[in-house]
């Protein structure tokens, strides 16, 4: 009967052979080991003690090697460590049977040689994990593991094991152990591939016996899920570590607490609706907003904001995303409406007016519509801002300190004169020679205001260059005196206020490609022209809505 299998072997008395193999004499010199044998290493006390063996006896000719030929010498496939041996005791010369093997025989040979007395289960495997791989679907498990009189699932355990062994050995730093156990490895093997390192190292640094593994690895098996929104919301590796430490220390319920958290987690997120209109009454504007909300988004974005995330602070976030969605339904929205449109409740409104001016958020991209002026939140050179301006504009007014000083490093706004009909550029004096290098805009024009109170801006100067596609009126007085004790940001209120009188007439457009602090808006309420703003800093955009409607009395409009 075949111990492995468990079958008795049924053989004809016509199948029975005896192969007769004729011994020839090789030198040593022609032979060499098979590189994938004894994969785990070769045992040096079993070398040590043929040395003694042979020494007193001679090498027994009636146990010669089996060798092929290979690349004009031969490799040993049977009788490494007698070899080695002989070898060590100045043999010149071995007897050896000589055979023809494929690379794949050869392999297979390799265990069949030594299986009934050193080959280990995990070589086993090994020599499987190459057979397979050399062969692919020539030769299949079972007829491999036919060969070496094992089952099936005996040899699939020790690949399984050989598998792990394998990874390990390509991570481990060399001469680091690395655990040889079969069935340590195996159940490794159960595991995720991610896992198999730290469960190795968990294994030797505790010398965690097979029933602790088993144990272990059953705890964290199934910490896992196939919705890559909740795997990225988890670091499911670090979740599994956890447990398995928690096991060891004799914590049964480490493993169900995290299973019932990513259940939660799954469950929520797969029964909400994936988009859903919000409606919400804008008691600024006087109007029902509504707004497109991913709710499954809106769902896993505030779990990763919750400080601690655990089953409970799950569920009621889920409880607050379906809350979402009632208290934002079109009906709600309209009875709000009504509440705040009563004159009876005249001091909640403008209290809710308040709070709604604290919370509300400007972010870069976004365009604002300022009664009949428009703000763009982002870069003026952003060709998002270039689309949104008219064909035709009276005036572009451009600061260009943060251009030729800034991350971009150079000019990037000569395409303005497809929409200004005059361009003028207030560069500090040391940057004009920079400015008008990079530029090929058609200069016109210069003008300068001499500052009456300065000390050290400019040295008491503002130089304007003007730039235009026509000829400009030099009429226009091309050098002033301010008083900049009204000083805002880097240029004056009187200093825009002569620019936009001499080249804009009333309601008439002009563009702030920076807009600061927002003089040049102000001076357009004033001054009834429409201005066309630019602002990269959302903070100064915010206070820029404020001052406007402050002014104004109207309203600000994300559009």
């Amino acid at each position: 009967m075949n111990e492995n299998t468990g079958k008795s072997w049924d053989i004809k008395s016509s199948d029975l052979r005896i192969t007769e193999s004729p011994v020839s004499l090789l030198s040593i010199s022609q032979l060499t080991p098979h590189p994938d044998n004894r994969p785990l290493g070769a045992s040096e006390e079993k070398i040590g003690q043929l040395k003694i063996f042979i020494a007193q006896n001679g090498f027994d000719a009636s146990h010669p090697l089996v060798v092929r030929p290979y690349q004009n010498s031969y490799q040993i496939i049977e009788g490494e460590h007698r070899f080695t041996a002989a070898r060590a005791l100045g043999y010149l010369q071995l007897p050896c049977v000589i055979r023809e093997l494929s690379d794949t025989e050869a392999l297979i040979q390799l265990v069949l040689g030594n299986i009934q007395t050193e080959t280990k289960p995990l070589e086993i495997g090994l020599n499987a994990l190459k057979v397979m791989q050399k062969e692919g679907k020539a030769l299949t498990m079972q007829q491999y593991a036919q060969r070496l009189g094992f089952s099936d699932s005996t040899v699939r355990r020790y690949m399984n094991a050989s598998e792990v062994y394998q990874y390990l050995k390509t991570q481990l730093p060399a001469g680091v152990p690395v655990l040889d156990e079969v069935y340590k490895l195996e159940e490794i093997h159960r595991c995720p591939q991610t896992d198999w390192y730290w469960l190795h190292e968990l294994t030797l640094k505790n010398e965690i016996a097979k029933n602790q593994l088993v144990e272990i690895t059953h705890a964290i098996r199934d910490i896992k899920t196939e919705n890559p929104i909740i795997y990225g919301l988890f670091d499911l590796q670090n979740m599994r570590q956890q447990v398995a430490q928690d096991t060891l220390k004799g914590n049964k319920n480490a493993s169900t607490q995290a299973i019932d958290l990513l259940q939660t987690v799954e469950n929520g997120y797969n029964q909400l609706e994936e988009t859903i209109t919000l409606y919400e009454y804008n008691v600024l504007t006087d109007r029902i907003d509504q707004e497109k909300v991913l709710l499954k988004d809106w769902y896993i974005n505030s779990l990763k904001d919750l400080k601690q995330l655990n089953k409970q602070t799950a569920l009621e976030t889920y409880k607050d995303a379906l809350q979402l969605k009632r208290n934002s339904s079109e009906e709600e929205a309209e009875r709000t409406a009504t509440y705040f449109r009563d004159k009876q409740n005249a001091k909640e409104r403008e209290e809710q007016e308040r709070i709604e001016r604290q919370m509300r958020q400007v972010k870069a991209g976004e365009f604002w519509q300022l009664g009949q002026h428009l703000l763009y939140c982002g870069d003026g050179a952003d060709e998002a801002f270039f689309k949104r301006l008219p064909d035709r504009n009276a005036f572009a007014f451009i600061n260009p300190k943060r251009i030729l000083q800034g991350a971009s490093g150079g000019w990037n706004l000569d395409k303005m004169i497809i929409k200004a009909e005059v361009i003028a550029v207030s560069p500090e004096i040391h940057e004009l020679q920079h400015l008008l290098r990079l530029s090929q805009l058609p200069y016109r024009w210069s003008m300068c205001a001499r500052l009456m109170r300065a000390e050290t801006l400019m040295g008491g100067w503002i130089y304007t260059a003007l730039f235009s596609q026509k000829n400009i009126d030099t009429r226009i007085t091309d050098y002033w005196e301010i008083d900049n004790s009204d000083l805002k940001g880097s240029k004056t209120k009187d200093y825009l206020k002569h620019l936009i009188q001499n080249f804009t007439r009333e309601h008439e457009a002009f563009i702030d490609v920076y807009g600061g602090l927002g003089t040049s808006l102000l001076l357009a309420e004033e001054m009834h022209r429409t201005c066309y703003m630019a602002e990269s800093s959302p903070e100064f955009c915010k206070d820029l809505l404020e001052y406007w409607e402050d002014m104004s009395g109207g309203k600000a409009v994300r559009v």
